[in-house]
């Protein structure tokens, strides 16, 4: 049957609305040292950040192949190779205006992945309710004849099939809806190096460290007036 197969396709592409990209960011060896020093003791290990330099996979618009850059840097926590999302650090980082920069940028890809995976969904479940609706509007219906003789006919339930196919054609809107909003490989690797690292020559080196050795004192303090831990 033509609609079920037409359905398999298009869910196959759905899902690519709502699977995320391979991760593009990766953690280089040595860290970057700031005036504030390195973290004394578990207190400040637990909110401390480092700066390390990270590798980011960038997609050009147009291409399918990643081109590695090695000249920005991530934030990380004290003994992690995972990067820290640099919007999620926005009240610790005093919402400095580099940061505002990259909560936007990650928020408008963000916005349009929930979208596309709305639609996407929305439209799946419309296909599967209109192939239900016109798979039902076939009925078997029992007769007997004159003569005595009974037999099956196959009738159709015209407005159920209509209604079936309205449906469907509305989820396979839907569902193309999503996948033309989806952000590209391209648009998301962008978003991934927006969401974890700080790229030269818009964002100077000098700025984070500033940036980082503030929170770090502000670390500091707090651990250094808190109450011993018993």
């Amino acid at each position: 049957m033509i609609l079920p197969r037409n359905m398999r396709a298009l869910c196959a592409a759905c899902l690519l609305v709502s699977v995320g990209c391979a991760n593009t960011v990766t953690r280089l060896d040595g860290e970057i040292k700031t005036s504030a020093g390195p973290a004394r003791g578990a207190c400040e290990q637990e909110s401390w950040l480092v700066i390390a330099p990270t590798r980011t996979q960038i997609v050009e618009p147009g291409s399918k192949r990643a081109t590695p850059r090695d000249d920005g840097v991530g934030l990380y926590r004290v003994g992690s190779s995972s990067p820290e999302s640099i919007p999620a650090l926005s009240d610790d980082l005093d919402r400095d205006p580099m940061v505002l920069r990259h909560e936007r940028k990650v928020r408008d890809h963000d916005d349009r992945r929930v979208l596309a995976a709305g639609l996407g969904a929305a439209g799946v479940i419309a296909l599967g309710i209109g192939t239900a609706l016109f798979i039902s509007s076939f009925e078997t219906e029992t007769v007997t004849a004159a003569n005595g003789i009974t037999e099956e006919e196959q009738n159709i339930n015209s407005g159920r099939a209509v209604a079936g196919g309205l449906v469907f054609a509305a989820g396979f809107g839907l569902g193309i809806a999503g996948i033309v909003i989806n952000p590209s490989q391209a648009q998301r690797s962008e978003a991934d190096a927006w969401r974890h690292v700080f790229m030269p020559p818009d964002e100077k080196q000098d700025d984070v460290k500033q940036m980082v050795a503030k929170h770090n004192d502000g670390v500091r303090e707090r651990c250094k007036n808190a109450p011993a831990r018993e």
